[in-house]
């Protein structure tokens, strides 16, 4: 539920304003983000050692919701990308290729109504193989293990972050990993307590292979895309 309430607190400040304004339906952004959560538990599948979920969904909208929604479609497919993504990882469950959101205009969906399919994409080797060309995060003290899809991501307390780590001394986004022309960076977001790479305190660092990364009491090991 944690996950849940975080995500529809994150979307009240996306979207405030917009819908007193522009927004004029009975369609909340929240309760797709809802449906999505219960098409990915309903669509699972079992693997040989492991569970698979949907990774492709397509919410349709009626034409005149769909207009409205127009000018948040980018951060709202962020932002239920994000919610999906950190929903698997917590239940453990594989994806068979990178989440993927869209939006539709159908003339049979009613004003103030929508509806969502999902689909798997890809294969289990498929995306083991794909896994192996994005860099990782992985916890020293626990099997916990991030693959860094993303050109930028987030790391911190809050459940919406790509790299979810609770604890009070952690901030509510601590730092980033962000893609560089010259390899993957870490950089500190202002953090209360700091960011430390290997022992050391950094404002940003360009991380290599083995090295430790510690937010909070967290320390986690990077690895580096394995070479094709």
């Amino acid at each position: 539920m944690g996950l849940a309430d975080e995500f529809e607190r994150r979307l009240e400040r996306l979207v405030e304003g917009f819908f007193s304004k522009a927004f004029r339906s009975d369609l909340e952004a929240a309760e797709i983000g809802r449906r999505l959560l219960r098409d990915q538990e309903g669509g699972k599948t079992v693997s040989v050692g492991a569970v698979y979920v949907p990774n492709r969904y397509v919410i349709s909208l009626s034409q005149k919701d769909h207009e409205r929604f127009e000018g948040l479609l980018p951060e709202l497919q962020k932002e239920f990308s994000k919610l999906l993504k950190e929903n698997a990882r917590q239940r453990r469950w594989k994806l068979p290729g990178p989440i993927s959101i869209s939006f539709a205009a159908d003339d049979s969906v009613k004003e103030g109504s929508f509806s969502t399919t999902a689909a798997h994409e890809g294969g289990g080797s498929e995306e083991e193989s794909k896994e192996n060309s994005y860099p990782r995060l992985k916890r020293s003290d626990s099997d916990d293990e991030w693959v860094l899809e993303a050109e930028e991501v987030t790391i911190g307390r809050l459940s919406t972050n790509e790299v979810f780590i609770p604890g009070s001394d952690v901030s509510r986004e601590h730092a980033q990993i962000v893609r560089r022309e010259d390899g993957w960076w870490i950089v500190d977001a202002g953090s209360t307590n700091g960011t430390f790479v290997n022992d050391a305190v950094v404002k940003e660092r360009r991380l290599k292979t083995g090295d430790r990364v510690s937010i909070g009491s967290v320390e986690m090991v990077f690895s580096e895309p394995e070479a094709e």
